[in-house]
């Protein structure tokens, strides 16, 4: 049964690996990730994040959580790279990753819902991590707070839709399958019924038959 759930095509590779200097301000790629990055990093923990940079984080810990949490199916999310690092970009992606995931892995209700309660896991478990994280840099301000609460709300919301499309959709399949299941049944039933009909009918009009040329007169005389 096809699955329709997400609106983008999944890529079945791992989230990348930023590395803990890669959010914070100030500082170039190359020069996040150098030799000098421990440093460099050590020295800027005391400098508060931008809140694009704690809502890309906190989307990065979503997705490893979430393929952490996928581990055991063998499949994972690729990255999500919205090209805006809001709360409503950041779930939107994550969700329709979830959706897509599905979409291209169960074909079955048991998988779908494993897939589901595995992606649900990981994404509460991605944004305690990235609250954990934030805390740790001293810079869980209350803006960012709540962009991460507004984040999980969004996506608590996306996972409540997919769970009643779920819903939806194999409890549709059920209905036609037992209907499709049924139907030759009846169809049968409905035939051997007028065969049998036609057959007690025929039986009745021979056996009228019969008896009336059994009855019917004799004419003729007798030598």
């Amino acid at each position: 049964m096809d699955i329709t759930i997400g609106g983008l095509t999944s890529q079945q590779s791992g989230a990348s690996s930023r590395s803990a200097q890669s959010y914070l301000p100030g500082q170039s790629d190359s020069e996040k990730t150098g030799n000098s990055g421990t440093s460099a990093f050590a020295a800027a923990t005391s400098v508060s994040l931008s809140s694009g940079s704690a809502n890309r984080l906190t989307a990065d810990q979503v997705v490893s959580a979430i393929n952490e949490s996928l581990s055991s199916t063998g499949i994972s999310i690729g990255n999500v790279d919205p090209g805006d690092y809001t709360p409503e970009a950041v779930a939107d992606r994550i969700l329709a990753r979830v959706g897509d995931l599905i979409a291209a892995n169960a074909s079955s209700e048991s998988e779908a819902r494993d897939i589901f309660d595995k992606a649900s896991e990981g994404i509460q478990k991605g944004l305690d991590n990235a609250r954990e994280f934030l805390e740790g840099l001293g810079a869980l301000n209350e803006e960012i707070n709540g962009n991460i609460t507004e984040t999980e709300d969004r996506l608590n919301e996306g996972l409540k839709s997919i769970e009643q499309r779920l819903t939806e959709l194999f409890n549709s399949s059920a209905s036609e399958e037992a209907a499709e299941a049924s139907t030759p049944v009846r169809d049968e039933q409905v035939l051997q019924s007028q065969i049998t009909q036609t057959a007690q009918a025929s039986q009745a009009y021979a056996e009228a038959g019969t008896n009336a040329q059994r009855n019917a007169p004799r004419y003729g005389t007798t030598g």
